[in-house]
């Protein structure tokens, strides 16, 4: 495909209402295409139109894109900027990313680290509000909508149609994620399906009698009553079948493969009492405390150390899952790999499209050369190298999904793949809390897992809680 793209197919692609006039002026018929409603913003979030598909099968691999961000710089050197991510690991990747961007183009790039979730987002907003941020602002979907709704970032449309810059491969429903009220804040940089990975121990299966392989593809049928089933073999002294997370992520990849779902589809209704949601948060509870494969839930535990040291069988994770704890802790010790999380009585995986954007600070004055860089970022080769390091998740275009360095070198690249085609869109209420959404569903719900209420008490005790908080006004 040609890195040459017209003005008014880029507006199509972009699904922006522009669109129309620009249509309309060359003298063609159009019908806009809906703004998506605004979604969650957990560690401040993405966004969630309608309802997702059912999972389909993995679609073939099509040909590579080409890679407009490669291409030389159109801005001049020399231009001293700022790239701001939260700390740890994306930091790391950033860090070194800078320096590469430098090299190439003799510009001065300087990354900054600011505090993790939550702190991350009060940080953005304060170094906003003082006109200090960076110039490009790592943003998790979760908070990204919050980002864009107090005027802290960009439009990209403009600097996407300045440049002519090729969107053809990128995947709809990750640009659509990046969207507030129709307009584009953010490129997808990594996405992944929410916490929809079970990191499995092969040997520990295998003596369960689960038939399951290194072969991601293994586990894919491998349903919710047969990891209670295995999980209840392998539970042997300090060895533990299974352990899931508290938090919304972790609990919409079982509720949601039930049919359950926390809110309703515009994000303005609680929707925990229905069977469906029931069901699943009644295997939550039966995991924990009636069939006791699960180590007690504790800020403390160190899941992956458990893993890593054949103590623990299966653990909920996400694509990250791959290198977390990792060949070097795991060793030659056993057998493992990363599998998705069931399908389940509704025919599908409970997923939520997560992403970690990029985006460009409203206030820049290097609004070119901020571009300059996040479309170095989102460069399939620049991204594919960062992802086999084990630094990210796959930026969400095809010429990414489907590297074939992906699919053969990261052992469940291609299930993931699946998962990230036919996931649902991010899930967060209508008034952009989804971080303190977030925070009161563990709150509320940690009580389950430790078998202090039942399913019909922790219901009535996170109800009026988390409604109030769907209540409040915008963020």
């Amino acid at each position: 495909m040609s890195s040459a793209i017209s003005r008014r197919r880029i507006l199509t692609l972009l699904g922006s209402a522009g669109a129309t006039v620009a249509m309309a002026a060359c003298g063609a018929a159009a019908t806009p295409t809906p703004a998506p409603k605004p979604v969650e913003a957990p560690k401040p979030a993405a966004p969630a139109p309608k309802p997702a598909e059912a999972a389909k099968p993995a679609p073939t691999k099509p040909a590579e894109a080409a890679k407009p961000a490669g291409a030389a710089p159109a801005t001049k050197a020399g231009v001293e900027f700022e790239v701001a991510t939260r700390v740890g690991s994306d930091a790391e990747v950033m860090q070194k990313t800078v320096e590469k961007f430098n090299a190439k183009t003799g510009n001065k790039a300087k990354h900054v680290a600011y505090p993790g979730e939550p702190e991350y987002f009060a940080k953005v907003l304060a170094v906003h509000a003082t006109k200090q941020a960076a110039d490009v602002i790592w943003s998790s979907v979760c908070c990204l909508h919050g980002f864009a709704a107090k005027g802290v970032l960009a439009e990209l449309e403009p600097l996407i149609l300045g440049d002519k810059y090729n969107i053809e491969d990128y995947v709809k429903a990750g640009l659509d994620s990046m969207k507030l009220n129709g307009k584009l804040y953010g490129m997808p940089w990594g996405g992944h399906p929410g916490n929809g990975g079970i990191l499995y121990n092969v040997d520990l299966l295998t003596k369960a009698g689960l038939n399951v392989t290194e072969d991601a593809s293994s586990f894919s049928n491998v349903t919710w009553d047969q990891i209670v089933d295995a999980g209840k073999k392998a539970r042997s002294g300090d060895v533990f079948g299974f352990s899931m997370g508290g938090d919304m992520l972790s609990f919409t990849n079982v509720t949601g493969s039930y049919g359950g779902e926390f809110l309703s589809a515009d994000g303005k209704k609680l929707t925990i009492d229905t069977p469906e949601f029931r069901k699943g948060l009644q295997w939550i509870y039966d995991v924990h405390n009636t069939h006791k494969i699960a180590p007690t839930p504790d800020p403390k535990l160190n899941t992956g150390e458990l893993f890593a040291t054949g103590k623990l069988a299966m653990v909920q994770t996400g694509y990250w899952g791959q290198f977390s704890p990792g060949p070097k802790a795991i060793a030659d010790k056993f057998k493992w790999n990363v599998g998705l999380t069931p399908k389940g009585p509704a025919g599908k995986r409970g997923t939520a499209l997560t992403i970690n954007g990029q985006t460009v600070w409203s206030g820049t004055k290097n609004r070119d050369t901020a571009w300059e860089f996040v479309k170095f970022l989102m460069d399939p080769e620049q991204n594919v190298e960062i992802v086999l390091a084990g630094g990210g998740r796959p930026a969400l275009r095809k010429a990414v999904l489907y590297n074939e360095r992906l699919m053969k070198e990261n052992r469940a690249h291609k299930v993931f793949v699946e998962s990230i085609e036919a996931a649902e869109p991010w899930k967060q209420p209508a008034n952009l809390r989804w971080t303190e959404f977030n925070a009161a569903i563990v709150q509320n719900f940690d009580n389950l897992r430790l078998g202090k209420e039942t399913v019909d008490e922790a219901i009535k005790n996170a109800t009026p809680r988390l409604q109030d908080i769907i209540d409040k006004p915008m963020l």
